[in-house]
């Protein structure tokens, strides 16, 4: 109950200052974060990755990081840091959800049809559901890290799971924005862009694949 209690004072405090002192703001005033990061030279890439992870545990809109991430550094350090960043940020969320949260979690978001949908999905599809909901965003994904703490998933699963399937978007909305901001929308980029949304949509459709292949050969074994 102290942990609970510790938690939600602290998320009520987290998201008060961030609205008092211009945070949330801040964050989404894409070109005035980038000027300011790239100002900052090394330093700017430790602020970027605490910006992810803030964003990430406090649920905090910061969905334009990996656009800026992009503009500030290009489109494979932008997509590095998101990545780094994101993957952090959503493993802190997950152990928080799971170690010192968890009552309240349950309590406030049990009966969220999107907590319900992800427990449900996890039971009856195991991992490939995770890898599913990382790459294509059927639900919001700052409340997914919480909602996969109240499954009997392990830290280190989800953590490298949501690295590895994370990595994909994060440099494809960093190369995009660094492309768009050097060269300008191009025929090329449209293309670039569209084969990059069907390899998005084909690793997406790989689990669920290969989950039922792997189904399939459990009731033949047990068959036989």
């Amino acid at each position: 109950m102290k942990k609970i209690i510790i938690f939600i004072l602290l998320l009520l405090l987290v998201i008060f200052m961030a609205y008092q002192f211009g945070l949330v703001g801040f964050l989404t005033d894409i070109s005035g974060l980038r000027a300011y990061l790239e100002g900052l030279g090394w330093w700017g890439y430790v602020i970027f990755i605490l910006l992810s992870v803030v964003v990430a545990v406090f649920l905090l809109p910061g969905q334009f990081l990996a656009i800026v991430g992009g503009l500030a550094y290009g489109g494979f350090l932008g997509g590095l840091l998101t990545i780094i960043g994101a993957s952090l940020g959503a493993s802190i969320s997950f152990i928080i959800g799971k170690y010192v949260a968890r009552e309240y979690i349950l309590t406030r978001f049990g009966s969220d049809p999107t907590f319900q949908k992800i427990e449900r999905g996890v039971k009856e599809n195991g991992i490939s559901f995770l890898v599913f909901t990382r790459l294509v965003p059927v639900f919001p994904f700052a409340i997914q890290s919480y909602a996969y703490a109240m499954t009997p998933m392990s830290v280190k699963k989800f953590s490298l799971i949501s690295f590895l399937t994370m990595m994909p978007a994060s440099f494809i909305y960093a190369f995009m924005a660094s492309e768009i901001a050097s060269k300008g929308v191009s025929m090329t980029l449209l293309i670039e862009l569209t084969i990059a949304g069907i390899l998005l949509a084909l690793l997406a459709y790989l689990p669920k694949r290969i989950s039922k292949k792997i189904n399939q050969l459990n009731s033949e074994y047990k068959k036989d």
